[in-house]
């Protein structure tokens, strides 16, 4: 009898994971095109709120896998958002990739956001953005 940790599929690895304005597939090839890549948002009010995609790429998956998206508050660990989908593939020699479209993604507060990539329970890595309250002060670093 072949025990479950035989039949469980291969973790997949993250290779890729881009927060961008839109992500979205060619029709005709297939290729994913990503127009707006970000790492930070600037906001003049909170709370703030702005709709974002996401892309992932993974290789050395094999199966069908449950995809979650969480976003997070990084001080606080407050998830306040998150998306769920389906990761499927055959061949693990080749790569895997999906995009997420997000409603307008709230931004409570300025600071750290990350998109945890999880499958199947198990957490594979995430792509932060910062978001940057424009009418605070600046810092020692950025005084003229």
């Amino acid at each position: 009898m072949v025990g479950t940790d035989e039949m469980r599929n291969p973790i997949p690895v993250l290779v890729a994971a881009l927060v961008c304005d839109v992500a979205v597939a060619d029709p005709s090839t297939g290729k994913k095109n990503l127009i707006g890549i970000f790492d930070k948002v600037f906001a003049s009010k909170f709370p703030a709120a702005r709709p974002m995609s996401m892309y992932v790429k993974f290789i050395d998956a094999n199966g069908r896998y449950e995809l979650t998206v969480q976003y997070v508050h990084s001080a606080s660990g407050e998830k306040i958002g998150e998306a769920k989908g389906e990761l499927v593939t055959s061949n693990p020699l080749e790569a895997t990739d999906a995009h997420i479209q997000f409603p307008p993604l709230p931004m409570p507060r300025p600071g750290r956001y990350e998109f945890r990539v999880i499958t199947d329970s198990i957490y594979l890595g995430s792509a932060v953005i910062d978001v940057v309250d424009l009418n605070a002060p600046p810092g020692p670093e950025e005084k003229a």
